[in-house]
């Protein structure tokens, strides 16, 4: 079987800067294949039959295709060095994985929802929204309350994946003051090495923004 990995994304979206950002720690080669979402490549037939969800990520690995970050996060520490990101330890890994089904389920859903707006022409954000948003950024601040990273003593899945949805939502809707070692944890993520791809969908998204 052919087991060449081909990522298609776009970098503007969080959740394939996060695939691409454990792809980086674990030193996994990937083919990647920019799928334009301003251009809506997603809704292309050709994406389509990758993907009929019409959403990225999607990872083909072979004839298999992979279509959910976090899912394809898993896949890859399960090839790859995935005690770096995603320790053996049960209790450990069920916080790494409750991290990642909060911000599968919370965080990113509500970025969703305010950058379709916002690109629609819908600004200021529905208030609700705004306030869902500041409560679930309360509920980071409570994980950070005792350690420097969400779900361990070291930086795991947990923290790349809500960094990348939380990082661009900030360019509209920046932490509250009440949000302080949110603050200090978004400062110390640059630190790491592969930190550079995030940044780098966050300018992107900046340009699209201004534009």
């Amino acid at each position: 079987m052919n087991n060449k990995l081909i990522l298609y994304g776009d970098e503007v979206s969080p959740p394939v800067r996060f695939a691409l950002m454990v792809a980086s720690m674990l030193d996994i080669k990937l083919d990647y294949q920019h799928i334009d979402l301003f251009k809506a490549e997603n809704k292309s037939p050709f994406y389509t039959k990758i993907n009929p969800l019409q959403k990225v990520p999607a990872l083909k690995v072979g004839d298999e295709v992979i279509c959910d970050s976090h899912a394809i996060a898993l896949y890859l520490c399960r090839i790859g060095d995935g005690q770096r990101l995603y320790p053996e330890d049960p209790v450990v890994r069920a916080k790494v994985d409750q991290t990642m089904f909060f911000n599968s389920g919370t965080l990113f859903p509500i970025d969703s929802f305010i950058y379709t707006e916002y690109f629609r022409g819908k600004w200021p954000a529905n208030d609700e929204k705004i306030k869902e948003w500041h409560s679930a950024v309360d509920h980071l601040e409570h994980l950070l309350d005792n350690q420097m990273w969400l779900a361990y003593d070291k930086v795991t899945l947990a923290d790349l994946c809500c960094a990348s949805t939380v990082s661009s939502l900030q360019l509209l809707v920046p932490p509250l003051d009440r949000h302080v070692k949110v603050k200090q944890w978004l400062g110390r993520l640059p630190k790491l090495s592969c930190y550079e791809i995030n940044l780098r969908g966050l300018e992107l998204l900046k340009s699209k923004l201004q534009s």
